[in-house]
């Protein structure tokens, strides 16, 4: 029998007032952190359900791949809160659903769990090396394998969260900004990367450098793409959000991007404050360009794949896909497992919140990639967008992958339902095969998931023309 070694989960947002899974009362516009809201419960029963399938005794390892706590967009202390009850549920409330050592990749939004660790580590390295000995420059990046017996890279803030909950020995590692698990035989790997990096919204320094010193050769490998980019990163999508009042107007200009009015009014407002900082005469040249800047760089935030609801992945961002996944990835999975490239090799990311499956042919590997993505849970339009939703993607031990898609938004509740997608470049999947003889997705848990989506979309949808208008008022 095929059992679930790996559970994948990614773009939670944990804290975040359109994220799903956390929990907004009717009626209100803020998170209720001190509760669990129906879709968090029902996600964390049917992933316990899920788990049951398996005949071992065994529990899956939980991969978080990225954006799982919103650092940008909510206080710490909420979007810790929020975790609080996914912690509670999944590990208290019952049996545990995972086993105790998770592994968290941050994304873009989480991006700060990274640094923390990373300086950590660093600090641990200068307090073992003789004051004679010269220092080695900080890493800026984990091996993409995590070999048994190696020390592990601990996030602490994260750790300390679920043993708060759970008063046990429950550890959550980092490993950025990649991570393969492959079969025994080695023939087959999974990759687990964000998303973000696909993008190049997240290589804006590196693309910076290239137009400013054509002459100097772009950076190749991973640690060239995170060290070019990883302040840019930290600062304007993990930690922005988090100063004071001023972090929550950044969440609140987020929203009213969403509405040509607001930007409209947004962009007047920089230019009359961009005016009053310049000399009088200069001040009537100043407004307008401040003004294009600032609709310049909506645009481009608008341009982003989880603001392109009617696409699955724009051309930029299916060849940001093949640059990425051909060029540092496949260059990192060859230096730390010579010949991985050519054996079968699949990929799953999150970041566009935007749930799909496919078949890639990449420079470089032996044969096509298989491609999964884990979508996202939180809103991010008035209207319905079919095209975004949630799945988890599920790993056995030899390496065979499923993606259960948990939902996909509907213009009405009853179209709302989970389930498992076919296989993709597969001639035989075992594990989908069992999950398609011992899941009944028709009954409960499940269906009392998709309900729960359906009703909590909905107040999404009429939350956000609220804070747009809110936001219309400050300004």
């Amino acid at each position: 029998m095929s059992d679930i070694r790996w559970i994948c989960l990614s773009d939670t947002h944990f804290g975040a007032e359109n994220s799903l899974l956390s929990f907004v009362p009717e009626g209100s516009r803020t998170v209720a952190p001190g509760s669990a809201g129906p879709v968090l419960e029902s996600l964390v029963a049917s992933l316990r359900t899920l788990v049951a399938t398996n005949t071992g005794t065994r529990l899956p390892t939980l991969v978080l791949n990225g954006d799982i706590l919103e650092l940008a967009l909510a206080q710490d202390n909420v979007a810790a809160m929020v975790f609080d009850r996914f912690v509670d549920l999944a590990f208290v409330s019952g049996d545990p659903v995972f086993d105790s050592s998770i592994i968290y990749i941050p994304g873009n939004h989480d991006h700060h769990i990274w640094e923390t660790a990373r300086e950590r580590q660093y600090a641990h390295y200068v307090a073992s090396v003789g004051r004679d000995r010269a220092l080695e420059p900080p890493w800026h990046v984990t091996r993409l394998f995590k070999d048994p017996g190696s020390r592990s890279l601990e996030a602490e803030l994260l750790t300390s969260i679920v043993q708060r909950r759970t008063g046990s020995t429950v550890t959550v590692d980092v490993v950025y900004p990649n991570l393969a698990v492959s079969s025994p035989d080695g023939d087959r790997t999974v990759l687990f990367h964000h998303g973000h990096f696909i993008e190049p919204l997240y290589r804006l320094l590196s693309l910076l450098k290239g137009a400013s010193f054509p002459g100097q050769p772009p950076g190749a490998e991973i640690w060239d793409w995170e060290s070019d980019n990883f302040a840019w990163i930290d600062f304007f999508w993990s930690t922005l959000g988090r100063s004071g009042d001023a972090g929550e107007d950044v969440g609140l200009i987020y929203d009213m991007l969403q509405s040509p009015a607001a930007l409209a009014r947004l962009a007047g407002n920089l230019g009359t404050f961009v005016g009053g900082l310049t000399p009088r005469w200069l001040a009537p040249a100043a407004r307008p360009v401040a003004r294009a800047v600032l609709r310049r760089l909506a645009r481009l935030a608008k341009d982003r794949e989880r603001s392109r609801p009617e696409v699955l992945l724009s051309t930029g961002g299916q060849s940001g896909l093949v640059d990425f996944v051909s060029g540092p990835l496949r260059r990192q999975l060859e230096r730390e497992r010579p010949g991985a490239s050519q054996g079968s090799c699949q990929l799953v990311f999150g970041h566009t919140h935007k749930p799909f499956e496919s078949v890639q042919d990449v420079p470089g590997f032996a044969s096509p990639v298989t491609v999964m993505n884990t979508g996202g849970w939180v809103v991010d339009t008035e209207r319905t967008a079919v095209l975004q939703g949630a799945a988890v993607v599920l790993v056995d031990a030899a390496c065979n992958a499923v993606s259960l898609r948990l939902y996909n938004q509907a213009d009405r509740e009853g179209r709302y339902q989970v389930r498992l997608a076919d296989p993709v470049g597969e001639v035989t999947n075992q594990l989908h095969d069992q999950l398609e003889s011992r899941l009944d997705l028709t009954a409960a848990p499940w269906t009392e998931l998709s309900a729960a989506i359906a009703q909590a979309v909905a107040q999404r949808h009429r939350l956000l023309p609220r804070i747009i208008e809110e936001g219309l008022a400050l300004t």
